[in-house]
């Protein structure tokens, strides 16, 4: 955007909840003296991110609004969705709660959604990544972005130079000529050191997101949305695209073959830890995971030596896609102070309140504005860039569809079923998912 257009929409940012409130009715214009656009009572925010420094972005909130108390509860990950879904129904809800892409099948119902009236579609997608479009439904904004957790690639700089690789792939493709230099194997054929974890899905860290991303960059979004007036559809489009099971089958393809012992990209078995254990035990040239795994990875291993690049790209693309996990914050439609709740929402979504809610759980923002300042730190540098090129599906259900792309890639590695008979009964699977 030019300085004029972000100067614009910083201006609308900073009035639309108070034209949110007067379209829903929930502050009118006019009335007697003792209406007033002032925020008070209490507001809840639940959420599944935490750190020290989350804490201090909600004291900012309490500070501007003095007669107004915002809370934040950190709630397990493990039992997020259900203790929402109990509390919902027991009134006792949250006013805003945190949210991802795999929660929107189940909680959009829940959610106060924005007006288009107030907040229009084009203004939103000026301000947020293209990968925040999946919180827009026909009908409104279902949750405002803050921040992102792309899939990013780490490689172990040792490995590289102790087989002397010069330059670190940026295309899949380019992973076949190196996996004679960088996966190393005994003489009984046991891995020793591998190039990359691929072709499995047992012990392959974030295996459902590697798999997103190659969907995705070949342009299949995996759940499609269709709305009809105010009913929410959504159907699965594994086997959808314009050369039927086509493009789906030849990425199911390329990534089993890094588990095939007869190809020449083998560099994956089943008897290897998991992929992250073997990144930082200093066994493995390049690990992808997410951005938020930068700590751990520090911890685990202090000594080791990696850095840090975007995840690997389909040659010959234009575009450039990654896996990420887009965290929004949602206004519970029951709350008993939706005024407060949206108001919150838009100040910790935008300007300097964003900027330092990122900061706080070490992540990048959603924001365009905020993503144009690239950080001096080559790691906050690399995970800036790949949040911009960020992209996301509505998982009707974490635990189901990890079960299913796991039986998908079994199903084709045990030649159980064909390819394309797997992909139908994943498909399969999936409606029925949905439906829940």
């Amino acid at each position: 955007m030019n300085n004029f257009q972000t100067i614009l929409v910083a201006i609308f940012l900073a009035f639309f909840v108070f034209a949110v409130l007067i379209f829903s009715g929930l502050l009118k214009i006019g009335g007697s003296s003792s209406t007033s656009s002032s925020l008070t009572g209490k507001v809840v925010v639940w959420g599944t991110l935490d750190s020290s420094d989350i804490y201090k972005v909600f004291e900012t909130a309490n500070e501007v609004n003095k007669n107004l108390t915002v809370t934040y509860i950190v709630k397990p990950e493990a039992t997020y969705e259900q203790s929402l879904i109990e509390s919902f129904a027991n009134g006792t809800g949250p006013d805003l709660f945190i949210m991802t892409p795999q929660m929107i099948n189940k909680f959009e119902k829940f959610t106060y959604k924005i007006p288009y009236q107030t907040y229009t579609e084009r203004v939103y997608r000026d301000n947020f990544i293209d990968g925040a479009d999946i919180y827009l439904a026909s009908d409104g904004i279902i949750g405002l972005p803050l921040v992102v957790d792309p899939m990013v690639m780490y490689y172990n700089k040792s490995i590289f130079s102790n087989e002397g690789v010069s330059q670190v792939p940026q295309n899949w493709d380019e992973l076949f000529n190196l996996n004679s230099k960088l996966t190393n194997k005994k003489d009984d054929g046991t891995i020793s050191q591998s190039m990359i974890a691929l072709g499995r899905y047992d012990n392959i860290t974030h295996a459902k997101d590697i798999l997103a991303t190659l969907f995705m960059q070949s342009g299949n979004s995996i759940i499609s949305r269709t709305d009809n007036g105010t009913t929410v559809a959504y159907s699965p489009i594994l086997n959808s695209d314009a050369s039927g099971t086509g493009i789906v089958e030849t990425v199911l393809n390329f990534f089993v073959e890094f588990s095939n012992p007869s190809d020449s990209a083998y560099s994956w078995n089943r008897s290897l830890p998991s992929s992250i254990d073997m990144f930082t035990s200093g066994r493995e040239a390049m690990y992808i995971g997410r951005a938020s795994e930068l700590f751990t990875i520090q911890s685990i291993n202090p000594n080791l030596s990696f850095d840090i690049t975007q995840i690997l790209q389909t040659k010959g693309t234009d575009t450039k896609r990654t896996y990420g996990e887009i965290y929004a914050l949602a206004t519970n439609k029951k709350s008993t102070n939706v005024t407060a709740a949206l108001s919150i929402a838009g100040l910790l979504t935008t300007g300097d309140n964003a900027s330092n809610f990122a900061k706080a759980v070490s992540l990048p923002p959603v924001s365009r504005t905020l993503l144009a300042v690239k950080p001096t730190d080559p790691y906050l540098s690399t995970f800036y860039n790949s949040a911009i090129i960020s992209k996301s599906w509505i998982d009707p259900s974490s635990v189901d569809s990890d079960a299913i792309f796991g039986e998908l890639i079994q199903n084709i590695l045990s030649n159980k079923l064909s390819v394309g008979d797997s992909i139908n009964k994943a498909q399969s699977q999936f409606v029925q998912i949905i439906g829940k």
